[in-house]
């Protein structure tokens, strides 16, 4: 290896300049004293920030010598942190997304036959019958009830994945479901009396290509649509068309009804109330906000758990990779490193030398990761419609680089011991 002799010559320069200023320094006389003593602190940042700047394009160099052994190592770290991100974005983003949904059901109770699956299934298998819904009605503090019935596409091994939901509710309470301030962005809101109508989620509009007047088939019956509802951010709006509650019973075949809507005349009373709702009925659950966000963060404790599991093992693997490359390359520059020592490097420069390279390469594979995994995440987005939504926050993008930095600190640290250790005269024998 050739040293730079720019490098040596502007060293030199700066200790002469350092010197220089320090014998200055040391014969000011006391007016002048403050003014001297600034200049100190000055060129040390100075020479601190030269030594940072010269390791790092040092190691540059070094990881362009040998490219593919670079390109390999980095290649581990690549996919561990795209791993990392991809799959972390989708638990974040399905989080946010459940945390904003449920902000509109702040203060309001969903009531569904126990032991259903409720709200992660779509309320399949679930049957609140009309004589249930009397006796919810009939209790103290409820302002209204607004029975519904879902109906989600199958999914899974064999089915493509479903990008719309119909939903049937009583007309003239479609304002508990979708709020009061959502304006129509096509058409109009049916009236109360109508059949065979529809309003349309912005996001199924537009995936499926309805506009108002157009048919929508379901089963035996064709609803038209008559309007188009703005965008809410909530997908359970934003991708379901919204029917009339008896002619989806009809189109479906049943009298019953797969959850009840129940809003409350003080929302402060949501947990007291479904508590009584069980204990009238025990054949019926009752689930208020609070009890919806306990659940969706167990769930994506446990998703994250998973994914950054995944991601950590492959990014282990690529860690691993790392410290090979790494002792490969000490025991490569044994005589240059014997060099460095010779013309007076310290231990402590060389420790620092490999370290910076080893953390330097797993710190590019890590944001060519985050790059290719925000990527991927998106790109998955696309593909289902929205249906899932990926968010890479602040929080994911600082964790994956700084467990990109580790993983290559951590690989550089016996390197980088070996080679601080190494005797200048025998390593210069070879």
């Amino acid at each position: 290896m050739v040293f730079p002799k720019q490098y040596l010559k502007q060293a030199q320069n700066l200790i002469q300049c350092r010197e220089d200023s320090g014998e200055q320094i040391n014969n000011c006389t006391n007016k002048s004293e403050n003014k001297c003593n600034t200049i100190k602190p000055v060129f040390h940042i100075l020479i601190i920030i030269y030594i940072l700047l010269y390791m790092l394009d040092f190691a540059l160099k070094n990881m362009k010598r040998r490219k593919t052994r670079t390109i390999l190592t980095t290649l581990g770290i690549i996919i561990g942190i795209a791993a990392i991100v991809a799959l972390g974005s989708f638990s974040e983003g399905m989080s946010l997304m459940v945390t904003e949904e449920l902000g509109a059901m702040t203060g309001k109770v969903m009531v569904f036959q126990k032991g259903s699956g409720g709200v992660m299934s779509a309320f399949s298998g679930s049957d609140v019958t009309d004589e249930q819904l009397e006796i919810i009605n009939d209790m103290p503090g409820v302002k209204e009830t607004v029975p519904m019935v879902w109906h989600m596409p199958p999914f899974g091994p064999g089915h493509e994945i479903s990008t719309w939901a119909i939903i049937g509710m009583e007309i003239d309470k479609i304002d508990y479901f979708i709020g009061e301030t959502i304006e129509m962005s096509e058409g109009r809101r049916p009236d109360p009396d109508e059949s065979d109508v529809a309003i349309a989620g912005i996001t199924v509009a537009e995936s499926m290509r309805l506009a108002v007047g157009d048919l929508f088939d379901f089963k035996d019956k064709s609803f038209e649509i008559v309007g188009v509802a703005e965008e809410t951010g909530i997908n359970d709006v934003d991708m379901s068309l919204i029917v009339p509650l008896t002619d989806l019973q009809d189109a479906l075949d049943i009298d019953t009804y797969q959850m009840v809507y129940v809003v409350l005349e003080d929302p402060e009373t949501a947990e007291d109330f479904a508590d009584e709702v069980e204990d009238n009925d025990d054949t019926l659950e009752a689930m208020t906000s609070t009890d919806m966000i306990r659940m969706v963060s167990e769930i994506m404790d446990q998703i994250r758990i998973f994914t950054f599991g995944i991601g950590a093992i492959a990014a282990f693997v690529g860690g691993l990779g790392v410290l090979n490359t790494m002792i490969m390359a000490v025991m490569e520059r044994r005589r240059e490193i014997g060099v460095m020592k010779a013309i007076g490097a310290t231990r402590r420069f060389i420790l620092f030398q490999i370290l910076t390279e080893s953390s330097l390469l797993s710190l590019t594979g890590g944001m060519i990761g985050l790059f290719l995994g925000w990527v991927a995440s998106f790109g998955f987005g696309v593909m289902t419609g929205g249906l899932l939504t990926a968010a890479v926050t602040p929080a994911l993008a600082i964790g994956s680089l700084a467990f990109a930095f580790a993983l290559g600190f951590a690989g550089g640290l016996y390197p980088a011991w070996k080679a601080a250790k190494l005797d200048p005269v025998d390593a210069l024998r070879g």
